[in-house]
């Protein structure tokens, strides 16, 4: 509805100036046929119109600025969905198998084979140690969408490490946004990876750490190498290297780019033999 709105807004700003230039030329060029007013006695006409003209035009920018901004917020929303829908699908997944290691565990237990119940649990408790560590993370909807990710490559048959020395106690970007940027840069990895050639070591990796008064996080990938004259371009709204649905890519690092600036941040990107890395650094606000 919203949509429908900024349209008739837009045709109708345009249709008055187009109706102002019509009159304008008629009083010009065809003042003796059409005697709309003379421009020499009414110079106060044309101080009237030129501005219409600036008002007209100044609606016509706000209209379409908030047009973009109002489309960037529904793409943020949708992705923070998306994310919001793959952190339950891997919680539901991890609640049926919690109920099915629980479940061996009594059997074995009802069985009398304790030690063969100890030896399982063991082998689960070094199962889940990986995201455990993650949780520590002193931000819960981060530390969801980051085990969330981490089961995602795994699946994938992606081995996912991570490397955390910072609490990010004070890291105060909004968890929308947060989602957003962090969300976009691991679905990133995870497909650059999966277009590595057969053979390739697939690996993803994540740091978090403090340097230079900023939050820093690294999100690498051993995916195909990004050539230099690429690395700009692909923060471009809609550029994308995929030859097949097109319309549906191009707008991850498109998003990324401007949230990490509206917080200002920077995001920086090198990309070699050795691997592709997003580096994303945000300011350290003291409290």
């Amino acid at each position: 509805m919203k949509s429908r709105n900024f349209t008739w807004i837009i045709i109708t700003l345009v249709l008055l100036q187009t109706l102002l230039i019509i009159i304008l030329n008629l009083s010009h060029y065809a003042r003796q046929a059409f005697p709309i007013f003379s421009p020499e006695k009414t110079p106060l006409t044309y101080l009237i119109f030129s501005f219409l003209f600036l008002l007209t035009s100044t609606g016509i920018i706000y209209v379409l600025f908030s047009a973009a901004g109002r489309d960037m917020q529904l793409l943020r929303q949708e992705l923070y969905i998306e994310n919001l829908k793959e952190s339950l699908k891997n919680l539901r997944a991890q609640r049926h198998d919690f109920i099915s290691h629980l479940q061996t565990v009594y059997g074995l237990l009802q069985l009398h084979m304790a030690d063969a119940a100890l030896e399982y649990i063991t082998s689960v408790c070094d199962e889940v140690r990986r995201p455990t560590r993650i949780i520590e993370v002193n931000q819960p909807v981060l530390a969801a969408l980051f085990q969330a990710k981490a089961a995602a490559a795994e699946a994938r048959g992606i081995n996912f490490q991570y490397e955390i020395n910072s609490d990010l106690k004070g890291f105060l970007l909004p968890q929308m946004d947060a989602t957003s940027i962090f969300g976009n840069l691991l679905d990133n990895a995870i497909e650059a990876t999966l277009a590595a050639l057969p053979g390739m070591e697939k690996r993803i990796w994540l740091r978090i750490f403090n340097a230079d008064n900023c939050y820093c996080f690294e999100v690498g990938n051993t995916g195909p190498v990004i050539p230099l004259e690429l690395q700009k371009k692909i923060f471009e709204r809609g550029f994308t290297t995929k030859k097949v649905d097109k319309e549906n890519h191009g707008q991850g690092l498109y998003i990324v780019q401007k949230l990490v600036a509206a917080h200002n941040g920077r995001i920086e990107v090198r990309s070699s033999d050795q691997g592709t890395v997003f580096t994303v650094k945000f300011p350290v606000l003291s409290i």
